[in-house]
């Protein structure tokens, strides 16, 4: 799944949920409206672990943010939930716009910062979040989606599974250090959950 091509066709085969997102995302125009800042899909719904109420989450590369903010006004304003908000970012982190609609039965989040796409931190969170949903299968996503539905948002579910301590979005960065291999041979020693 590196490219928004990828993406939508791992939805369009995908089950139930993924395939209404693809529908949504295809009948609305979305991604084309948003083609100038290279859309991608992130979240939940991709690896296959949204809940209901989980939202599509599109990050954008927008490298003059005023523009950005401009264009999602004037093409999005009139949409349902419509609301944009502008941020200066953490202190290692650049600023950014975070617009949200309402499509279909969908909560929508835009997220565009001046960063590539794989250089964001939700992009970077899914990225080792699949990689270990792959190491730990069916019964990986089962228990995500419990704490999930317990309250917990996504980052701090799997840093319980994995009895990380600190900040749980920085603690998944790190984790995108390592090689596929490290991160499953780190993993099988600390996943609260059997999961072979």
């Amino acid at each position: 799944m590196l490219t928004t091509a990828d993406v939508m066709a791992h939805l369009a085969s995908g089950n139930e949920r993924q395939q209404d997102a693809y529908e949504v995302l295809q009948s609305s125009g979305l991604l084309s409206i948003l083609a100038d800042y290279q859309p991608y899909l992130a979240g939940t719904v991709p690896i296959d672990i949204d809940i209901p109420g989980s939202d599509l989450d599109l990050l954008c590369e927008a490298t003059d943010l005023g523009a950005f903010e401009t264009l999602v006004h004037r093409q999005l304003g009139g949409m349902q939930g419509f609301r944009c908000n502008r941020g200066d970012g953490h202190a290692d982190q650049c600023p950014y716009v975070t617009c949200c609609v309402d499509i279909g039965n969908w909560p929508v989040e835009i997220f565009a910062q001046s960063l590539p796409v794989r250089r964001q931190n939700a992009y970077i969170h899914m990225w080792v979040e699949w990689e270990l949903l792959q190491l730990w299968g069916v019964a990986g996503h089962r228990e995500i989606r419990k704490l999930k539905l317990e309250g917990l948002k996504t980052e701090p579910a799997f840093a319980a599974v994995l009895g990380l301590q600190g900040d749980p979005y920085e603690e998944m960065l790190h984790l995108a250090a390592m090689s596929k291999d490290e991160l499953w041979q780190w993993a099988r020693l600390r996943t609260s959950f059997q999961f072979e």
